[in-house]
Parts: structure tokens; C-alpha cells; sequence
């Protein structure tokens, strides 16, 4: 019996269009995830995680000012997460921006010794 695979419904919620984008970021579709990221943006435009991974995927397309503004949106809606300071900061680097890759950097590494203070 051969293996069949079973037909995947499209997605219709915001945590079905970041699963799927996941799966293509993971696997180097960049372009599709960035789609699907956006769809679920779409749905609830306060979703920080939504704008953080649709970021991270602009910089692996080398949009930087794309990622940049996403990155900056996730920031605004979350400033507690550590990991959006981190991509952001690397995406200034990539953007020949040392002065504010620096200042994520050190904001970034502020947050985790806070984190782990308690």
C-alpha cells in the first residue's frame, strides 16, 4: 500500500498561518513564509510574534528595511522580548548600522540579566 498523503486544509487562524509560515522558514521559503506571517498579521495586527518571524524572514531575504520596521513593530508591542532586540540588532549590523546593533545588543543583554534576577 503506498503511502498517501492526506489534503492539508489552508489555514484560517491566526496560529494555522504561523505554523505553516514556520514550516517554511524552517525549510528556506522565505517568500511564502513572509505570505503567511502577513495573512496572520492580517487576522490580529498586534500579534508581536507575528511581526517578529515575518522580520527574521525579510532579513533572510536581505530586506533589511523590512525587517528593521517589522522588528521595531514586535518591539513596540512586546519591549520584554530579549530575542527581538537580538535580530534586530543583528539586522543593523547586516545594515552597516554599528551605533544601533550596539544599543539592541546591550538592551538585549539588560533584559536577560533581568530575566534571570527574577
Amino acid at each position: 500500500m503506498a503511502f498517501q498523503r492526506k489534503h492539508i486544509a489552508e489555514p484560517t487562524d491566526v496560529a494555522g498561518f504561523m505554523d505553516r509560515g514556520n514550516r517554511y522558514s524552517r525549510n528556506g521559503v522565505y517568500h511564502r513564509a513572509i505570505e503567511d506571517y502577513s495573512k496572520a498579521l492580517e487576522l490580529d495586527p498586534e500579534y508581536a510574534d507575528g511581526y517578529y518571524n515575518r522580520g527574521c524572514s525579510w532579513y533572510e531575504v536581505e530586506k533589511h528595511d523590512a525587517a528593521i520596521a517589522d522588528l521595531t513593530k514586535a518591539i513596540e508591542l512586546n519591549p520584554t522580548a530579549d530575542s527581538y532586540y537580538a535580530q534586530r540588532s543583528l539586522v543593523y549590523i547586516f545594515s552597516d548600522q554599528p551605533e544601533l546593533a550596539q544599543a539592541d545588543d546591550d538592551k538585549c543583554q539588560e533584559l536577560r540579566i533581568q530575566s534571570q534576577e527574577g
